[in-house]
């Protein structure tokens, strides 16, 4: 089971997608994983949803949207534009959310020189890969 930072017990989920999501990490996650909940990113004041770290497989962060089928109106690479309570708004769109998210943990990964490549073509580059994702929980395969 992974470790989960802050612990389930003891987060304020924003979503009942964010909530199911952590539970299927915490449980089909092998040990050494660790994932955050809600990490701030350094002074930028950014909080990716969930941040997925292995020590072979590298970084992951994910967006959670609990969108459904009938939720989302349009969609291109920029914007969403999505129906809610309040009516029909634009939205960042998640992958580019998260693509931001990341770029700015890798900037601040890339300072620390452990991390990183000392010489090379690959001088300065983190020496673990990473990557970008969106959960949408209540999309179904059909």
């Amino acid at each position: 089971m992974t470790v989960l930072i802050p612990a389930i017990g003891s987060c304020t989920f924003a979503t009942g997608g964010e909530r199911r999501f952590a539970e299927r990490l915490e449980a089909k996650l092998e040990d050494d994983y660790l994932c955050w909940y809600e990490v701030a990113l350094g002074a930028s004041g950014l909080h990716p949803d969930f941040m997925i770290f292995h020590p072979r497989r590298g970084l992951l962060v994910l967006e959670v949207k609990d969108w459904r089928a009938d939720t989302i109106l349009h969609a291109d690479r920029q914007h969403f534009r999505i129906h809610t309570e309040r009516g029909e708004i634009q939205v960042q769109n998640p992958l580019e959310q998260a693509r931001s998210y990341a770029h700015t943990a890798v900037q601040l990964l890339q300072a620390d020189a452990q991390l990183v490549h000392a010489q090379g073509r690959c001088q300065g580059q983190l020496i673990f890969p990473w990557g970008i994702g969106v959960v949408l929980p209540n999309l179904t395969r059909k």
